[in-house]
């Protein structure tokens, strides 16, 4: 449980950091804001597999419980 936790974390960590590289306008060939670039992906990508991970970690910290 603690893996997907933090691999969670991970996830959340690039979404916060993609958001900081956009309104730094870093790395201008990866098309921040726009809705096709790659750093949309990353950042769409990153925070699925956030949400994904923290509700495996639920469904594993409830049947741990039993």
């Amino acid at each position: 449980m603690r893996f997907l936790l933090l691999t969670a974390c991970g996830c959340l960590f690039v979404v916060v950091l993609t958001h900081l590289a956009e309104w730094l306008r870093l790395f201008p060939e990866m098309g921040w804001g726009l809705p096709d670039s790659p750093g949309h992906y990353l950042d769409l990508v990153s925070a699925v597999s956030a949400i994904a991970l923290l509700v495996s970690a639920g469904v594993v910290r409830l049947l741990r419980s039993d």
